[in-house]
């Protein structure tokens, strides 16, 4: 269907479509990719927005309960530093396998029901973390969560990116990064409440919340427009756009089919991979990247609380001074998210993550020469705040460089990478604390790698992605 009816009344004029011409008989022309690229914050938008990054927020929270969980996890099952460190690893390695099968089965099947498949496996691998009778159900249960964790990740991002105006993309995506390390607070907070009067179930307990989020995403989330024309569903594309501008007040827009738009065959899983030898570069570059960051953050956040009980501080100052700084990340983020509009984002990667890699190296300095605790939290402070900068910068640069045929399972892959990371930090930071290695000799260890893969996307990334449609980054 080429193109649908235009409904002259109760119109709503934007500024958005001003530069769009009129057609013979005075209205406006658009194919329905151009709506979505100039639309205007809609109530619609607003959902799909708040959907996403609420599902974040509760994606941060069940990734870090282990984190506050682990101190009493080690008492009650009296498990060695390195056992303690697997947990963090097993979590991950479901994260790595979700991110690999989460990715192609989206771009295969839809974003939509993707996602609501995430939301209920990791509630489900969270009750069952609550009711863990040993070490063994434990570790096998939080594997279970990260499969349905990193199922979220490729799904909501290509999502945000597929429905955001051109203009807001940055803001759009990068609060994805915002709505996960919100999570990381938010767990913080109830962690220093509840787990120190009701014990360590009571916080996983708390995490099967995303279950109900099903609900909210199969009212208010619709499948991508752009994954229907990718699969030639352009009567549906049609409707759903049509449907989308009514519901905005804009029903003097003439919605009409993109050109490049057809009906397509259903691609194989082998058609879909053949398709990243066009992207293979920008994929390991970005995969790089994540794996350097992941064995950083992901290593030293799991076992920061821990760290803070090894220094000789309790369990509820251990956990007040980790709220601390994870409180900085979202404000890091926020402040990522402004500066990478301002200058090429792989520019705004590595000025970030050197001022990470300086902070985190002073992180050491104050406890190799044992400085006041607050010295020790205030670098600790500064690295959260710019390597949390530069979080919302690698996805939004991630999800608009792929092409939507495979921007899922790309990402997906990036993501799947970054569990590389994610499942080697917390075991090597765990295995050098069994070997009696000091705290600051395991950060400067620590400091380098992220700097060094900022570098390599500076020389290898070679598009300025600000304020251009996915189309247009996909022609670059």
């Amino acid at each position: 269907m080429a193109e649908l009816s235009v409904r002259p009344s109760g119109t709503r004029q934007s500024s958005a479509f001003e530069s769009f011409t009129p057609n013979d008989a005075g209205v406006k022309r658009m194919t329905y990719t151009e709506f979505l690229d100039n639309s205007p914050m809609t109530r619609f938008l607003w959902f799909v927005w708040l959907g996403c990054i609420v599902a974040q927020i509760l994606d941060g929270f069940d990734f870090q309960s282990t984190s506050f969980a682990l101190p009493l996890i080690t008492k009650e099952f009296h498990i060695s530093p390195t056992q303690a460190g697997a947990l963090g690893s097993f979590t991950n390695l479901g994260l790595l396998l979700g991110a690999l099968i989460a990715g192609p089965v989206s771009d295969r099947f839809g974003r939509r029901p993707i996602f609501q498949w995430a939301l209920f496996t990791y509630a489900f691998g969270t009750f069952l973390s609550a009711i863990a009778p040993n070490y063994t159900f434990l570790l096998a249960a939080r594997f279970v969560a990260g499969l349905g964790i990193a199922g979220e990740f490729p799904v909501v991002a290509t999502l945000l990116a597929e429905y955001a105006p051109k203009r807001l993309r940055h803001v759009f995506v990068g609060s994805y990064a915002i709505g996960y390390s919100f999570g990381w607070f938010v767990c913080a907070i109830v962690a220093t409440l509840i787990v120190p009067r009701f014990g360590w179930r009571a916080l996983y307990f708390l995490g099967v919340a995303p279950a109900f989020l099903i609900v909210y995403v199969q009212r208010f989330i619709p499948e991508s427009v752009r994954f229907l024309l990718m699969k030639g569903r352009v009567r549906e594309a049609g409707e759903l756009t049509r449907k989308i501008a009514d519901k905005g007040g804009f029903t003097d827009i003439e919605l009409v089919l993109p050109e490049a738009a057809q009906e397509r065959p259903r691609q194989s899983l082998l058609q879909q991979y053949s398709a990243l030898r066009f992207v293979g570069v920008a994929i390991a570059v970005l995969a790089l990247f994540q794996i350097a960051n992941n064995i950083q953050v992901v290593g030293f956040g799991t076992w920061l609380p821990s760290i803070f009980v090894r220094a000789g501080f309790t369990l509820t100052k251990s956990f007040k001074f980790t709220m601390i700084v994870l409180a900085v990340t979202p404000l890091g983020q926020i402040f990522g998210i402004w500066l990478q509009d301002k200058m090429p984002r792989k520019w705004v990667m590595l000025l970030l993550a050197g001022l990470s890699a300086l902070c985190f190296f002073g992180f050491g300095l104050a406890f190799e020469y044992k400085y006041p605790i607050a010295a020790i939290v205030a670098c600790n402070v500064g690295y959260q705040f710019f390597s949390g900068g530069v979080s919302p910068i690698v996805v939004t640069l991630g999800t608009e460089i792929f092409p939507t045929r495979v921007r899922s399972l790309a990402w997906g892959l990036v993501s799947a990478f970054a569990r590389v990371g994610s499942i080697c930090g917390p075991f090597i930071l765990g295995f050098f604390l069994t070997l009696g290695t000091q705290i600051h000799q395991i950060i400067y260890y620590f400091t380098l790698p992220l700097l060094l893969a900022a570098i390599v996307v500076v020389i290898f990334i070679k598009v300025d992605m600000r304020q251009k449609t996915l189309e247009e980054v996909r022609g670059s």
